[in-house]
């Protein structure tokens, strides 16, 4: 298998066959990415290989906000007592016909990556995200989200944790 190229969404990438095996996520990705895109309410990167416009895998970043309070109380220790901005990752999803291969890491770090540029732009506290299910909640775990406070399938992790991980 060769290398992925984590590319913005376009026109020509092939969505149609995207099968994840969540339909939600299917759906997304086949008939209302486009929508999102042009209204600027998220931002679709798709993983290809080269010489395949097929999409194997995609994630989608959004801007947001949580209450402090939502966070441990150790997180939410210095924070102002209002809404603190995050980037929320909207959705990541892995084409069945490479499940296994290690594509969702590759998705999940280029997000966290963006995520991390944009922070040298603009405020952003933590990456957030809702957690699907049980199997998507120990993805997240495993690269080190946290539950918050208010609802154990959303999950953060603190830009200052992505800065140290991606330091030399």
């Amino acid at each position: 298998m060769g290398e992925w190229r984590i590319e913005w969404l376009a026109r020509d990438h092939l969505r149609e066959g995207f099968d994840c095996g969540k339909p939600s996520l299917n759906e997304f990705v086949r008939a209302l990415v486009s929508q999102y895109e042009k209204r600027g309410l998220g931002r679709t990167y798709v993983a290809v290989q080269e010489g395949d416009r097929r999409v194997r895998g995609y994630y989608t970043l959004a801007s947001g906000a949580i209450d402090a309070e939502s966070l441990p109380a150790k997180q939410a220790k210095k924070l102002p007592r209002h809404a603190v901005p995050v980037v929320l990752l909207a959705r990541l999803a892995v084409d069945r016909s490479v499940h296994g291969r290690g594509l969702g890491g590759v998705l999940l770090r280029d997000a966290l990556k963006r995520s991390n540029d944009l922070s040298e732009k603009l405020g952003i506290h933590a990456v957030v995200v809702d957690a699907l299910d049980a199997e998507a909640k120990a993805f997240y775990e495993r690269f080190g989200f946290l539950p918050l406070t208010d609802d154990e399938m959303r999950l953060f992790l603190p830009v200052s944790t992505i800065r140290s991980a991606a330091k030399p």
